[in-house]
């Protein structure tokens, strides 16, 4: 591999790094180990977003409903679990519920997509519309609070000195990985992805595999409205919309392609981390929440626009090649 090579794979790694020692030069106890424990707490939430939306893009889809869905598993599991509201269901059966009509979002993002061949972008804008009606008409526009204390431990809790949250991710992303990576569910998801008609005319069931990353998507983003909601002690009409940007934007700075069949663990946790260290980063320097997303659109801009224009660059050098 040379070094063209070897730089673009590892570009964004290298980015990590700088940004790393920038911050130590620049931030205040940056370096501490109780500010690392608070990025890895940050990112959390929002890596097991990314790592949902992974399996869209790697089936060359998109997820545009994880906010809505994030904030629908947490609204629906406080209703349920809610001292308030007079249902109080056992809060592990009610998980199970919420999962449940997770799959069904999934299943409807995946065949309106698989079987209208509705673009994905706006097939899951529209379930995001939806969701974000029925978010409200659960809260009725009010935080649900006073939901069950027995289940605070999901997002608050630490094991030793790590978060549970951060267990809660690193779980998903190990058990993604072997996925992805040693089995015949992970070969399909890359060979749908890298070129969707081979794969079918190869004998594969494209559209089982394209309704399944949307079901895990779905799914991943109730077990984020779960640690979301026990972390917040409440569930809110829009407690999970900032999740969305930040879950896509992780993707694509690590190397996950919006093309499908291209990324793996190792790009979404450069990703998730440099999203995570920049916003820590520059909250310890000062650095505004308004700023710091100005900051992250033109990461998003110039990731997705590096991935499309180097594409296109082999694309264009094959056929002058061949010509």
């Amino acid at each position: 591999m040379n070094a063209a090579k070897l730089t673009k794979k590892y570009m964004m790694l290298i980015v990590l790094i700088l940004l790393i020692v920038f911050f130590s030069i620049f931030g205040e106890n940056f370096l501490s180990v109780e500010n690392a424990i608070t990025v890895c707490r940050q990112v959390s939430i929002i890596g097991i977003c990314a790592t949902g939306m992974m399996f869209a893009l790697l089936t060359a889809h998109i997820d545009l409903s994880i906010g809505a869905t994030v904030s629908f598993a947490a609204v629906f599991w406080a209703k349920l679990i809610s001292t308030n509201e007079g249902i109080m269901m056992n809060p592990y059966l009610a998980m199970l519920v919420v999962l449940f009509f997770c799959v069904i979002i999934g299943t409807a993002n995946g065949l309106l997509v698989v079987k209208t061949n509705m673009p994905a972008l706006i097939a899951t804008m529209a379930t995001s519309t939806v969701l974000e009606g029925v978010n409200y008409l659960i809260t009725d526009a009010k935080p649900i609070s006073k939901i069950d204390e027995s289940i605070y431990w999901i997002g608050q809790s630490y094991v030793g000195k790590i978060p549970m949250p951060v267990i809660v991710f690193g779980v998903i992303v190990i058990v993604a990985g072997v996925i992805l990576g040693f089995t015949y569910i992970g070969r399909y998801i890359y060979a749908t992805g890298s070129n969707s008609e081979a794969a079918r005319l190869a004998g594969l069931n494209t559209d089982m595999v394209n309704v399944a990353a949307y079901i895990v998507s779905a799914c991943l983003c109730g077990v984020a409205g779960f640690v979301l909601c026990s972390r917040l002690r409440s569930g809110t009409a829009t407690t999970g919309t900032q999740y969305q940007s930040k879950a896509l934007t992780s993707c694509v700075v690590g190397g996950i392609s919006m093309r499908g069949g291209e990324g793996n663990i190792y790009n979404l946790l450069v990703g998730v981390f440099v999203i995570g260290v920049l916003s820590n980063g520059l909250t310890i320097i000062g650095v505004n929440d308004y700023w710091q997303s100005v900051a992250q659109g033109i990461i998003l801009a110039f990731a997705v626009g590096t991935d499309y224009y180097s594409r296109t660059h082999v694309k264009t050098t094959l056929r002058t090649a061949k010509s």
